[in-house]
């Protein structure tokens, strides 16, 4: 492990979620996605599961099975006393059939056409799948597009990428722009950690730098781009 995966790691030790989120849009996806009450559920790229809690709240009755490829994070997830199956693993390669897969801000990991492959044969019939995803709204400042154009080289518009789930076999049953809230919250949580640890080393002053553009580009160009939270079935 490099010393900046390790000071990346240590800034997001202890955050309430680990990217943009609400817990009204997972909701809103759960009520779309009509999931079954005792069905499997399954949290792929889970973090310190935040929206693990949030599904077992709203479907206390589900088999929730959560995976993320870091140990730190199954640990906070286990940490939160969930009836749930928390797994160190690979989010594309979970055993058996599920009702629905759910994965925040973590498919461009693997690219949408490759998680989306890979997941048909884990659904079970009438499963969905949700994802959130960064995309452009409108036309990006030059600024916002040489940013995202770094962090992020293949971000499409959120038509484009509707298109490309269609282009692969599913159906959108709906497409909605995080919005704001979503985005503070999880800012203010991470700015506070920044404070914590300015100063600490040469490497964690650079990625807190990075991490502080990030959230300045927000700042001045929310609205050009946004997470999409989208939910499909196969076509």
């Amino acid at each position: 492990m490099s010393e900046e995966f390790e000071a990346f790691m240590e800034l997001y030790a202890g955050l309430p979620r680990e990217g943009p989120g609400s817990v009204n849009s997972l909701l809103n996806v759960l009520e779309i996605a009509d999931t079954p009450p005792l069905g499997r559920v399954l949290d792929a790229a889970c973090g310190s599961g935040a929206d693990s809690e949030t599904i077992l709240r709203a479907l206390p009755g589900v088999e929730l099975v959560g995976v993320d490829t870091q140990e730190a994070f199954i640990n906070a997830a286990r940490a939160r006393g969930l009836q749930a199956d928390f797994r160190v693993g690979d989010m594309l390669w979970v055993d058996g059939g599920f009702d629905l897969i759910w994965c925040a801000g973590a498919v461009y990991f693997t690219g949408v056409e490759t998680a989306l492959e890979a997941w048909r044969g884990h659904l079970r019939p009438g499963g969905k799948i949700g994802f959130s995803e960064v995309v452009w709204l409108g036309k990006p400042s030059a600024k916002a597009k040489a940013f995202w154009g770094k962090a992020y080289p293949q971000m499409d518009s959120l038509n484009g990428l509707a298109g490309r789930i269609e282009a692969s076999g599913y159906h959108v049953l709906n497409a909605e722009p995080l919005g704001r809230t979503g985005w503070q919250d999880y800012y203010n949580a991470l700015r506070a950690n920044i404070a914590r640890l300015r100063g600490k080393s040469t490497v964690m002053d650079a990625v807190l730098a990075e991490t502080e553009a990030e959230i300045a580009l927000y700042d001045a160009h929310f609205g050009e781009y946004d997470y999409v939270v989208y939910l499909m079935e196969p076509a």
